[in-house]
């Protein structure tokens, strides 16, 4: 009975006024079982011109009663120019016993007023051991063993290698500037534009195709080779180019003005085969061919053209 008078008058709203400021404390509800939840409120009444500093609490109220959650102040109008702020905390406890909750500061301008204490019971749950099953605390268990948790782990534990070593790499190779040792094929050798063009001419030459009745693929293959060859020395993309917008643009190749002539007449004479099946006499054909020569002997790079004549002196 003692116990319950003193809860009963520690859990009434209490209320202190000074400077015609009021402030409170409740608590709802003042009994709980262990785990369960209540809400301690402060409560301001205060003119608006006022400033009142309401008491900072973190996560306890005293020990062994927690704060579960702050709730944000609520400000409500009042007649004569005043206003009223409600302060709500979610409090609770995980320890049976009889709490106190401790009076607060509110403090405003040069005075503090405190709110009254209140009292908070926590109770165990009530556990009858003949009526209510009770069953003792289970052994620990041991978990499976499961090759699928391993490889996922070693999933990630490769992931991680590969990303460490990613990272490595940019440091050696972008910040670090160290070069990284790989193991490279060789390049494939380049072969010169005049060279495939010349051993593809020796190639139609020893077809003969021609002579045996294959004028139009003697022709087309003829200057596919020279479209080739001035894509690969002159930068002329000539393979999807008209022979007249070929003949535009070699104007501006200083090395095919003493082949310029040879070249129009070739690709003239390649175009009346293959769209007007034209069939040319047996010189012209073999003209054709030895013009296709002389260009590309003519125009291939001064280089090659000098050491092949240093080489032919020595032979000589």
């Amino acid at each position: 009975m003692k116990v319950r008078l003193i809860i009963a008058l520690l859990t009434v709203v209490t209320t202190v006024t000074a400077q015609n400021v009021s402030v409170s404390a409740t608590l709802e509800p003042a009994q709980l079982q262990i785990g369960e939840q209540a809400v301690l409120r402060f409560t301001v009444a205060q003119p608006q011109d006022k400033s009142v500093v309401l008491p900072l609490l973190s996560d306890t109220i005293t020990h062994g009663v927690e704060i579960v959650e702050i709730g944000k102040p609520d400000t409500v109008s009042l007649d004569n120019n005043r206003i009223q702020i409600d302060q709500d905390y979610l409090i609770t406890s995980f320890d049976s016993g009889f709490y106190f909750v401790p009076a607060y500061a509110f403090v405003c301008d040069a005075d503090t007023i405190y709110t009254q204490p209140l009292g908070l019971s926590v109770h165990t749950v009530a556990v009858n051991p003949e009526t209510d099953d009770i069953k003792t605390i289970k052994p620990i268990m041991s978990a499976p063993f499961l090759w699928s948790e391993v490889l996922t782990w070693a999933s990630y534990a490769l992931l991680g290698l590969i990303v460490i070593a990613l990272i490595v790499f940019v440091l050696l190779k972008y910040v670090f500037k160290k070069k990284v040792p790989f193991i490279t094929t060789a390049p494939e050798p380049v072969i010169p534009p005049h060279v495939v063009a010349l051993n593809r001419l020796e190639t139609i030459k020893n077809e003969k195709m021609w002579q045996t009745g294959q004028i139009k693929d003697f022709y087309t293959e003829l200057t596919d080779v020279l479209r080739v060859y001035m894509d690969g020395q002159f930068g002329i993309n000539a393979m999807e180019l008209t022979s007249d917008e070929i003949m535009a643009l070699v104007k501006k190749e200083p090395q095919m003005d003493a082949v310029r002539q040879q070249l129009q007449e070739l690709l003239t004479l390649s175009d009346l085969v293959k769209f007007a099946k034209m069939i040319p006499l047996e010189n012209e054909n073999e003209r054709s061919l030895l013009w296709a020569f002389t260009i590309v002997e003519t125009t291939k790079p001064q280089e090659e053209t000098e050491v092949e004549s240093q080489k032919s002196v020595r032979d000589n």
